[in-house]
């Protein structure tokens, strides 16, 4: 038995070229993206199953020949780049693969292959007599399997049966955020009282399959809720749940009914932020503070005058004992008038009212205090001196009994009689249609909500018993709304609610119209219709997603204060605020960002004015991520890379290395002392002409004396210089001259320099007098020291000494005569004999 271990890491990372690693004890290989969650540590355990010894049989010779069990060689292993969620290799395959080798000392070809329950999770291929390929076979999911164990087997198919050499390979899967959170614990409602205080009216929780960051969640209001909601309600997250919060008091006549939705989010840091909403219904329960209300009273009836009395055959009761009595309801049906209904103010407690005729002819008319039914009493006489022109004006009176049974609140209102006919009622609906408004992505029972202050969802029928008995149901929804409740008698507040929360997609459908019916239950069965049109609300379930990748500009490095950089653009799939029209481009970030101006509208990134400039010869590129947000910047965001790179533009001014240049040269020489070099560098970028330097004598040199190499800044004579011909003192003579460098950029920039040369006389001309004779006569008697003649010579040299004169009496004055050395006067010798005749 032999083992080897194999030890490698696949991972989650932006995408990377191929690369080979070299194998060590443990080695660690870092993949591209691969579009799934991928992370995986392989150990391969090599394990030979059998007795490594088989034979084989050869037909041709009948010999034997011993087999040799295969070996396996150097694994090898390759990454493949740039696979995305969709993309595989030919075949199905996952483009991330392992390559194996083997080694068989019989040169038998090898088989690999994969064992295993979660085999087919991997699939190997062949590629040559002794190598194979590993590759994912499909996607991986860290919710579903964190790790997955797999048998790499190998064999020359000599080994026999189940004998075979194997590789343990274990994957373990890494997580990334692919789950939004899931409401796992949530009221459907609450049911709070009117006027409570504010506190903890609810408690939710979510749930994130992803682990870490992804799998945690914070709670908050979802936005763009009405003003009333963000008034009322908040949401705080208190030890991994969501709390809502009732931040002032409700009022049940003002609002009864509330639609909360809380939005769950996870963590990510980076990227896109996952997010669920759900809807907490808070419904408000009434306190006794209203007074009744009519929900059924006709201003104005008719009854035929020929209305029939009730008077039962032989009886001698008296009239108030009879009404009361068992024939009572009999009674007043009969003798019908109209019927009033009124209603607690106060909805949620419905106390019982008692009906009363408080104005009017009450010996004509009587009312059912239980019932508020009105009837007659007494034959009606249209001509009668109590109608007014065919008419009855009756005031009625509705007064709550509360629990305890006395008097609470009352309402009156006055009802005219006239006298004609009498006519069915149906049900009907407070209102002809219904507009009401649902958000995308709504839970299951959540209720619409209707827009608009007339839009009442009531229906009545005041009909009695079986005749006022109705059920409610929709027609036309295609089944995406059903109506609570599904009967009522007399009247009922309905409600529309979601049924099939899938189908409800403002990107797919952004209105949804139906029909509401309410029929009676009786063998008549009238019914009533009203339209329904439902407008699905958008909700921001898309962040914004820019027009590239990554944003790459060139500018160049002196751009100016306002220029325009760059130009951002992103969309949206929401609609409205939501979507393109709501984004905003609210950051930018970056070591130069406090330098630059985002529009948030427009996403045009312009230069700042401030003290920042560009430098391409300091930096040449610089990273930036732009921000966008949708919902006016309070929404999702997204993030984009920018890269601004610079354009060298010419911003330097060639430097020379000294202040000034000075050297020597000797007449009559054709060069230098030591060679005459000016140097000047500049900071532009290299290899442009921004930075290529050239030199010209500028000023100086008005003779044409010198000439200067314009590439290397080497100055030399012209010829040789002549020290007695220059001008300047008799002892220096200089040459000041200005050099100039200057670069090749457009414009030209330059500095110029300082260029002092000093010339070097020498002795090269011979003193001259200017006679060759002199002739003087003298007595003979002429003392000695005394002044004969003197003598004058020239020496055209520049300077000191070499125009300097010393004289001196070459020949003939036989010791007679002595010439001064520096006047050259020549005098008599001290005591000399001049006498012609000695």
């Amino acid at each position: 038995t032999s083992t080897r271990d194999l030890l490698f890491r696949l991972q989650n990372r932006p995408s990377l070229s191929p690369d080979w690693l070299r194998r060590t004890k443990t080695q660690h290989l870092q993949v591209p993206t691969c579009g799934w969650e991928c992370i995986a540590i392989a150990k391969a355990n090599l394990k030979i199953h059998g007795d490594g010894s088989h034979r084989k049989d050869i037909s041709e010779d009948r010999s034997s020949v011993v087999n040799k069990a295969p070996r396996e060689m150097e694994p090898q292993h390759r990454l493949e780049g740039n696979v995305g969620r969709k993309g595989r290799k030919a075949g199905g395959m996952v483009g991330v693969n392992i390559r194996l080798r083997g080694d068989d000392p019989d040169g038998d070809v090898l088989i690999f292959g994969a064992l295993g329950p979660e085999a087919g999770l991997v699939t190997v291929e062949n590629t040559g007599d002794n190598e194979a390929e590993v590759y994912l076979a499909r996607e991986l999911d860290h919710e579903t399997g964190t790790e997955h164990q797999i048998l790499l087997s190998l064999t020359d198919g000599h080994l026999g049966q189940d004998n075979y050499i194997t590789h343990s390979l274990l994957i373990l899967v890494e997580d990334t955020n692919d789950n939004i959170p899931v409401f796992t614990e949530l009221p459907p409602s609450v049911v709070i009282q009117e006027h409570q205080h504010p506190g903890v009216i609810a408690q939710f929780r979510a749930t994130d399959r992803d682990s870490g960051a992804f799998g945690q969640v914070v709670y908050q209001l979802a936005p763009n809720q009405d003003a009333e909601i963000l008034d009322h309600f908040s949401v705080s997250t208190v030890k991994s749940g969501g709390v809502l919060m009732l931040e002032s008091e409700l009022d049940f006549e003002v609002k009864r009914l509330y639609q909360v939705v809380v939005e769950a989010l996870d963590r990510a840091s980076l990227g896109e932020v996952n997010t669920a909403q759900a809807t907490i219904l808070v419904e408000v329960s009434d306190i006794p503070d209203q007074p009744p209300e009519w929900v059924s009273v006709a201003a104005v009836t008719r009854i035929p005058e020929d209305v029939p009395l009730f008077s039962p055959v032989g009886s001698n009761l008296p009239y108030n004992y009879l009404i009361m009595s068992t024939h009572q309801q009999l009674f007043q049906q009969t003798h019908k008038v109209l019927q009033v209904k009124a209603v607690d103010g106060d909805r949620g407690i419905k106390n019982d009212i008692k009906y009363s005729i408080t104005g009017g002819p009450e010996h004509l008319f009587g009312i059912n205090e239980d019932t508020g039914l009105v009837y007659s009493k007494a034959m009606i006489d249209r001509e009668s001196a109590d109608a007014r022109n065919g008419a009855f004006i009756l005031e009625i009176t509705a007064m709550e009994v509360v629990k305890t049974g006395g008097k609470g609140l009352s309402i009156s209102t006055e009802v005219t009689v006239i006298i004609e006919d009498v006519n069915d009622e149906i049900p009907k609906f407070k209102s002809e249609s219904y507009v009401a408004e649902i958000s995308e992505n709504a839970q299951k029972n959540t209720p619409v909500t209707f827009l608009g202050q007339n839009m009442i969802p009531e229906v009545f029928d005041h009909d009695q018993g079986t005749n006022g008995t109705f059920k409610l149901f929709l027609e036309g929804d295609d089944n995406m709304f059903e109506v609570t409740p599904s009967m009522g008698i007399n009247d009922a507040t309905f409600m529309i609610r979601v049924k099939d929360q899938n189908r409800i997609d403002f990107e797919q459908t952004k209105v949804i119209n139906f029909t509401i019916v309410a029929k009676e239950v009786s063998k008549k069965g009238e019914e009533t219709r009203a339209s329904v049109t439902i407008y699905v609300r958008d909700q921001n379930d898309n962040p914004p997603q820019f027009l590239a990748k990554k944003y790459e500009v060139t500018i160049p490095e002196n751009i100016k204060a306002g220029a325009i950089i760059a130009k951002i653009k992103a969309d949206d799939k929401d609609s409205g605020y939501f979507g393109t029209e709501g984004i905003r481009y609210t950051a930018i970030t970056g070591p130069i960002s406090s330098a630059l101006v985002l529009n948030n509208l427009t996403g045009v990134l312009t230069m700042g004015d401030t003290a920042f400039r560009f430098d391409k010869e300091h930096i040449s590129s610089h990273y930036l991520m732009v921000e966008a947000r949708d919902e006016e910047g309070l929404g999702n965001r997204n993030t984009v890379e920018l890269i601004i790179n610079l354009e060298d533009v010419n911003d330097n001014h060639p430097i020379f290395r000294r202040d000034y240049y000075e050297s020597f040269i000797q007449e009559n020489s054709p060069t230098f002392t030591n060679p005459l070099i000016v140097e000047a560098t500049d900071a532009d970028e290299n290899g442009t002409e921004n930075s290529e330097v050239r030199y010209r004598i500028l000023r100086g040199d008005q003779y044409g004396n010198f000439t200067i190499d314009s590439l290397s800044g080497e100055i030399k004579p012209n010829g040789v210089l002549d020290y007695e011909l220059l001008p300047g003192d008799a002892q220096t003579k200089m040459y000041n001259m200005t050099v100039r460098a200057f670069d090749l950029g457009s414009p030209s920039l330059w500095s110029d320099v300082s260029v002092m040369v000093y010339i070097r006389d020498q002795n090269d001309n011979a003193p001259l007098f200017p006679v060759l004779d002199y002739k003087v006569t003298i007595p003979e008697d002429t003392p000695g020291g005394t002044p004969v003649i003197q003598v004058n010579a020239k020496d055209k040299d520049g300077s000191s000494p070499n125009n300097q004169i010393v004289y001196r009496i070459q020949t003939g004055a036989k010791d007679k005569f002595v010439i001064n050395p520096e006047t050259g006067m020549i005098s008599i010798s001290q005591g000399a004999n001049l006498d012609l005749d000695l």
